[in-house]
Formats: structure tokens, C-alpha cells, sequence
């Protein structure tokens, strides 16, 4: 697996436009929050939750474009397809992936991210903000969730445009719909219940005072259920060899 993992670095180098697009649109949730301190309360739990509002909108919606885009050019110009006609294990090619792209996430999206907040967290008081490390763990986990999510949903549509429009969709009408139903429909409990699983929603949530148990189980458990589902299916797809 360790040349899967090395061919598809070297691929993610060389895919021009795309990488840098991904840096720029991963960093831009902490651009505006430096553009947002003016009017913030000068505290860390006021600097987390603009980022967890604003910038969980920006993770959920135009990373998953770009990231999508990224992979979708590969199976595009049929590169990924040569994988398979080399008889590589089917388990060892989807490793590979989440392998890679969740390394460059991580680099992208949560190092920069901690280290802000850690220089941040020197100068200003945590404003209540108790369960730092709790708030950490979740974001990191809801983050890589939402990464994941667009690996293998990418994996399964295989498709310039379908994969990046699908990705996109995912990850801002839930969270529309989650925000703005308890104000338009009264019986929308259920309807939230089964949106908070999901980690385009979560993200705008993750930033609390203190944690109720439901929602860290929650958290964790769409982490757990998300990988495993979309693991079988994009394996399944593979093993069918439902290529077009």
C-alpha cells in the first residue's frame, strides 16, 4: 500500500490549480475571523464560535467542492483507473485515499487552526470556554468526518461535475435546513434530531460551554457510522468494477 500512498501524494502535487485552491479555501475560515475580531467580544470562546458559524459553512460547502474537484479530476483523465487494471487490492486502493487526503487536510484545515489558537489563547481569556480540549477533539473529529464524507462520496459518483455539485449540496442545505427550520416549521423535532448526526450540521455546533453527553455520543457515533457505511459501499462499488 505504501506505493498507493506515494503515487497518489505525487498526484495531489501535481494537480495544479486544484491544491492551491484547497489551501486558499481552507484557510479562509480563519481569515474571517481576523477580519471579525474588530467586533468580537475579545475572548476565546467568542473567537471559536465565529469560526465553528462562519467557518463550519465554508468546511461543510467549498472545501468539500474543491477537495472533490481534486479527486473527480483524477478519475476524469482515467489515472485512477489504472489502479485497478494493476490488480491493486481493492481495500488497499481506498486506504490510500483516505490516508492521503486526510494528511493534507490536517495540514490545511486543523494545524494552522490549533496553532492560531493557541497563540490566540495566550492573549485572550477563554470566556468561559472550560472543555478546551473537549472543543478541540470534537472539531478535529467532525472535521475529518466531513473529509471523509467527500472521499467517498467522490469515490462512489466518480464524476467531473456530479461529485463536486453533490458534495456541495451536502454540506449546505442540511445545515441551512437545520438552522432555520425551528423558526419556519413546528413539528421539526424529529427532522433536527436526525440532522444533528450528521457532521455538516455539527460543525456549526461543536463550540459549547459545557457538553452534553448526546451530543459528544453523536459526534463520535456519525464519525463511526459514516466510515463504515460509505466504506462498504464505495468497496462494493469497487469489487463490481461499476466503472463508466
Amino acid at each position: 500500500m505504501s506505493k498507493l500512498i506515494k503515487a497518489e501524494f505525487y498526484r495531489v502535487s501535481h494537480s495544479g490549480i486544484f491544491l492551491k485552491m484547497f489551501i486558499v479555501t481552507g484557510l479562509f475560515p480563519l481569515l474571517m475571523v481576523f477580519i471579525s475580531l474588530s467586533n468580537l467580544e475579545r475572548n476565546m470562546f467568542s473567537v471559536l464560535y465565529m469560526y465553528s458559524q462562519d467557518g463550519g459553512f465554508l468546511i461543510s460547502g467549498y472545501v468539500g467542492i474543491i477537495l472533490s474537484a481534486m479527486i473527480s479530476n483524477m478519475y476524469q483523465n482515467r489515472t485512477y483507473y489504472y489502479e485497478i487494471m494493476d490488480g491493486a487490492n481493492t481495500h488497499h486502493i481506498i486506504l490510500s485515499k483516505i490516508i492521503v487526503y486526510d494528511i493534507i487536510s490536517a495540514a490545511v484545515l486543523i494545524i494552522p487552526t490549533i496553532i492560531v489558537f493557541i497563540v490566540m489563547g495566550n492573549s485572550y481569556p477563554m470566556g468561559g470556554l472550560e472543555e478546551i480540549g473537549t472543543t478541540v477533539f470534537l472539531g478535529i473529529l467532525i472535521i475529518m468526518n466531513i473529509v471523509n464524507c467527500t472521499i467517498f462520496i467522490t469515490m462512489l459518483i466518480r464524476h467531473i461535475l456530479g461529485g463536486p455539485v453533490l458534495n456541495y449540496t451536502l454540506g449546505i442545505f442540511p445545515t441551512m435546513a437545520y438552522l432555520t427550520l425551528p423558526e419556519l416549521v413546528d413539528d421539526h423535532e424529529k427532522i433536527i434530531d436526525v440532522l444533528s448526526f450528521l457532521p455538516y450540521t455539527q460543525i456549526t455546533e461543536f463550540v459549547k460551554p459545557e457538553y452534553e453527553t448526546d451530543f459528544i455520543v453523536k459526534v463520535i457515533g456519525g464519525f463511526v457510522v459514516c466510515f463504515a457505511v460509505l466504506y462498504a459501499l464505495t468497496y462494493a462499488s469497487y469489487k463490481k468494477k461499476n466503472f463508466k
